[in-house]
């Protein structure tokens, strides 16, 4: 169990179950920010070998891989002289799996007694793989934008090797009618045996397109209400951050369940190059070089101006403002929050 209570800031955290809370000074009270993040969503390489044409990296065949030595740096650059390090990482890429030395650098992160999960496409899956994998990954997320991306036996190589199993579905407007099917039910069969589906909101970075970004129309609100639906027999499911306003405002789920954007409040984002941004979503805003700054002055003093400005970029007059914080700094047309 790591705990930390620094100041006005609480954070316990189960590695075996993945589980955290959170609180300020009291457990009614949200701390402002974490002293340490508790994630670091690390790119390990831009290479990837499958050309989504969502993928908002714009990833491609290139070899564009961060070495072992420079991925040691990264997480011991995290490690607090005081408090410690961050409790897990998020690997992606690229796609992890095609990383020449994704076992050793998988091997690194627990020698230093930080969780490891990763993002996959699925297609370099094998039963070998995933034995090698199990018992030293807190969980594995399936990437799709369709279920028909999905196959079963990739699924089973994971939930067999006894690794928990998220799918992340990128909800576009291309989407929004299957994801309706999801939520009915419709693909329980195949969905058995997972963690939990995660859909993610659709940006328009990369090689994404800007007109497939959800918009407000009947798939949209149909999708929503079913979310509200406790009679539907389901696998779990949850939503990224980005989702969150559209949830405080069209649904009915108890704002205690629903965790805002944490990018360089909570959690970090570092490239292939050690760049480190708030999220992998700045396009290279906001971004400042391990190789220029220590991490701690980058996470200390760097990122205040993008926390001053992130608290203040809606205008909506809304009930549910001081929890959602408003619109995406980086892609506000993907907030559908209307009056």
């Amino acid at each position: 169990m790591l705990e930390r209570h620094i100041a006005d800031y609480h954070f316990i955290a189960d590695p075996t179950t993945g589980m955290t809370m959170r609180w300020g000074t009291t457990i009614k009270d949200n701390p402002t920010w974490a002293p340490v993040p508790e994630l670091a969503d690390i790119s390990i390489s831009n290479h990837c070998s499958k050309g989504c044409s969502f993928c908002y990296k714009d990833s491609c065949i290139n070899n564009e891989f961060l070495s072992v030595e420079d991925y040691c740096r990264i997480l011991d650059s995290m490690n607090h002289p005081q408090y410690g390090n961050v409790f897990q990482v998020a690997l992606g890429g690229g796609e992890p799996l095609e990383h020449p030395d994704f076992l050793e650098i998988i091997a690194e992160t627990c020698r230093r007694s930080i969780v490891p999960n990763f993002t996959t496409n699925g297609m370099q899956l094998t039963p070998k793989i995933c034995g090698s994998l199990s018992g030293k990954i807190g969980a594995v997320a399936l990437s799709v934008s369709s279920m028909a991306d999905l196959e079963k036996k990739k699924l089973a190589f994971l939930i067999d090797a006894g690794i928990k199993t998220n799918i992340h579905y990128v909800l576009s407007k291309n989407n929004l009618e299957e994801a309706c099917k999801i939520l009915r039910g419709c693909y329980n069969e195949l969905l058995n045996g997972i963690n939990a589906i995660v859909f993610l909101t659709y940006k328009p970075a990369g090689r994404a397109n800007a007109k497939d970004v959800i918009q407000d129309n009947k798939f949209f609100r149909a999708f929503l209400s079913l979310v509200d639906e406790t009679s539907i027999a389901r696998p779990r499911f949850g939503f990224d951050a980005c989702f969150v306003p559209m949830l405080l405002k069209f649904s009915h789920i108890n704002p205690s369940f629903i965790d805002t954007c944490e990018g360089a409040f909570f959690s970090v984002y570092i490239d292939h190059k050690m760049n480190v941004s708030p999220c992998s979503f700045s396009a290279g805003k906001d971004s400042y070089s391990l190789k220029d700054f220590a991490f701690y002055d980058i996470w200390n003093h760097k990122f205040n101006s993008y926390r001053t400005k992130w608290k203040s970029n809606c205008s909506v007059d809304c009930m549910h403002k001081s929890l959602c914080h408003g619109n995406c700094p980086y892609y506000p047309q993907i907030t559908i929050c209307h009056e």
